[in-house]
């Protein structure tokens, strides 16, 4: 057998258009890059193929709340102007990353902007509705502050599947205060780690039983709203070989949940550090 020189080609790519991103998805979780005329070229020769990405960053930003989708409650109860008249209050919350503090603020304050109840019969300030965690179950609790107020999640854009209630009307009720626990687990985290995918591998890192064109799983181990910066210590190598002998020009990326489901990246870009290492023969003249 022949001898062998490694060879590596490096690449950083990045979803930032003004770094040359094309054909961004409008939720920015695809985009392509194309390469200049010499583009990426392995020798028909060459073995031990393998792609690995060295590093990758992230912001964690990626919605729970989304705009159309699951952010609006149907909360009826009093209002401050005429406490004998109820209505049916509509609260939009922003599209965001929340966590279950943060939720119940955005319901209180959009339920005092819109004129809702606030100040209960001892004088003290709450909302017609409160979200608690219920830390032994993991569940959330609604507490029903005053009494006939209900909360409908039947629509199919309220956040029931993330608070972890039925498709159904909660209230009225009488007794209040009192806290209706969820029927399910609290899954306001709805991303436990990233994949990054690219055509660069017709099958990339096996998931389970699949091949998703899969080259990096990216873990999320920072508060929500900074930048996860990924530098595993071993990275892994997705087999390539059938780069020998290719030339390519335009590479396609992407950036997937846990369940392979497109993320939304909120308006933020993702970028990777790729290398690709292969042997070539040494050729002696």
């Amino acid at each position: 057998m022949g001898s062998f020189i490694p060879e590596e080609i490096s690449l950083i790519v990045s979803s930032d258009p003004d770094a040359g991103a094309i054909n961004i998805s409008p939720d920015g979780s695809q985009f392509e890059i194309q390469l200049d005329d010499e583009g990426i070229s392995i020798p028909k020769d060459a073995i031990n193929v393998n792609v690995s990405v060295e590093e990758s960053t992230v912001w964690w930003v990626i919605p729970n709340i989304i705009t159309g989708e699951n952010d609006t409650f149907y909360i009826f109860g009093d209002n401050d102007a005429t406490p004998a008249v109820p209505q049916l209050f509509t609260v939009v919350i922003p599209q965001g990353l929340y966590d279950l503090g943060g939720l119940n603020q955005a319901v209180g304050a959009q339920l005092e902007t819109l004129g809702a109840r606030t100040v209960g019969g001892s004088g003290e300030p709450l909302p017609l509705i409160s979200l608690t965690p219920d830390a032994a179950t993991q569940k959330v609790r609604i507490r029903f502050n005053y009494n006939n107020v209900y909360v409908d999640f039947q629509p199919n854009n309220t956040p029931r599947e993330i608070l972890g209630y039925k498709s159904e009307q909660y209230g009225p009720y009488v007794g209040a205060p009192l806290s209706i626990l969820a029927e399910s687990i609290a899954a306001l985290n709805q991303v436990n780690f990233f994949l990054l995918g690219s055509d660069l591998v017709n099958k990339g890192i096996r998931f389970n039983n699949r091949y998703n064109q899969t080259i990096s799983q990216i873990l999320i181990d920072v508060a929500p709203g900074s930048q996860i910066v990924s530098t595993p210590f071993n990275p892994a190598k997705c087999n390539a070989q059938e780069l020998a002998g290719s030339k390519r020009t335009n590479l396609r990326f992407w950036l997937t949940d846990d369940k392979q489901r497109n993320v939304n990246t909120n308006g933020e870009y993702f970028t990777a550090r790729i290398a690709i290492h292969y042997m070539r023969p040494m050729v002696i003249e």
